[in-house]
């Protein structure tokens, strides 16, 4: 039966390794795999990372930085439900959630 997993990043580069792992490591198909921000507005997460750190360290507050974290959904089979969380943890997922669809 299938599993929701639902867990929360900090930064956009966290939970799109944690897509990439589900997708590519993991074989889930990436139309069962959800990234959305947290809440309504747009967000790149709470932890400014990547391209926007450049913009940070230059005084620049990067759009959609710490307006929430980024929401990872995926919909796994039972047989694949250990592999995907481990990959939501080893991407440092919080508030980690599995749940029955």
């Amino acid at each position: 039966m299938p599993q929701t997993i639902t867990g929360y990043f900090d930064t956009r580069r966290d939970a799109e390794m944690a897509v990439e792992r589900l997708v590519q490591d993991q074989g889930l198909d990436r139309k069962r795999v959800q990234a959305m921000a947290e809440g309504e507005d747009n967000s790149s997460g709470t932890v400014v990372s990547g391209a926007d750190a450049a913009d940070a360290a230059a005084g620049d507050t990067p759009d959609g930085v710490r307006r929430g974290r980024i929401m990872v959904r995926a919909e796994v089979e039972d047989d694949m439900l250990e592999a995907a969380l481990a990959s939501f943890r080893d991407c440092n997922a919080t508030g980690l959630t599995p749940d029955r669809a």
